[in-house]
């Protein structure tokens, strides 16, 4: 892997801090537990990293890895309804621990001479290593969960504007013909028209049988 010119670190650092910052005021707003803590420790690696000679390519790309943790952490913090569940607030809270060993192992490389550093370079070097890893595994991690709560709300997203469509697109109910002639109910009759048929039946039978 190439080197990296001193514009490219610079920008590493740079973005780091300001995901680091944004981070700081989504916990203050969400108050979820751990993420000051880790914003905390994000705060005091960049300066040893930037100033550091030992590893220095190593610790770089340890940032790189908090980078992508930090702008995961915010993406959740801000979308996911379960990110204070007990696994979530789990994998956080490791994810402070593992930046305070980072933050252990810069401190110590900055405090050892150059001898004692030359005769401890294996063990910060494991140190870090195992860092990294913590780090890309709880990466890893976040990234699955924050892939699914996407597609879980693409999915949200195209159901409902397929039940729009359909209500839009539901032809409206057919509209009852009405008859050509109205229904009256007939009025009672007269009393004086019922004698004057009854006399007409009697005087028709009367003729009829003479």
């Amino acid at each position: 892997m190439p080197p990296r010119t001193f514009a490219t670190v610079d920008k590493i650092l740079e973005y780091t801090l300001a995901a680091g910052n944004v981070l700081q005021e989504v916990a203050g707003a969400t108050q979820i537990p751990f993420l000051k803590r880790i914003c905390t420790f994000t705060s005091t690696i960049i300066p040893m990293v930037q100033n550091t000679k030992f590893q220095k390519e190593h610790s770089l790309q340890i940032v790189e890895c908090i980078h992508h943790l930090l702008c995961v952490l915010r993406s959740l913090s801000i979308q996911s309804e379960d990110i204070q569940s007990p696994q979530m607030l789990h994998k956080i809270a490791q994810v402070a621990v593992t930046l305070q060993k980072v933050d252990s192992c810069l401190r110590a490389q900055q405090e050892l001479g150059t001898i004692r550093r030359l005769f401890k370079q294996s063990e910060l070097i494991g140190q870090l290593d195992a860092c990294e890893t913590e780090l890309n595994v709880v990466l890893t991690s976040f990234t699955v969960t924050k892939i699914a709560k996407n597609a879980e709300k693409e999915n949200k997203n195209e159901v409902e504007n397929e039940l729009k469509m359909s209500n839009f697109e539901t032809p409206p109910p057919p509209k009852l013909r009405k008859w050509p002639f109205s229904y009256s109910k007939p009025q009672p009759k007269h009393k004086n028209e019922i004698k004057n048929e009854h006399f007409s039946c009697k005087m028709g039978s009367q003729l009829h049988f003479a």
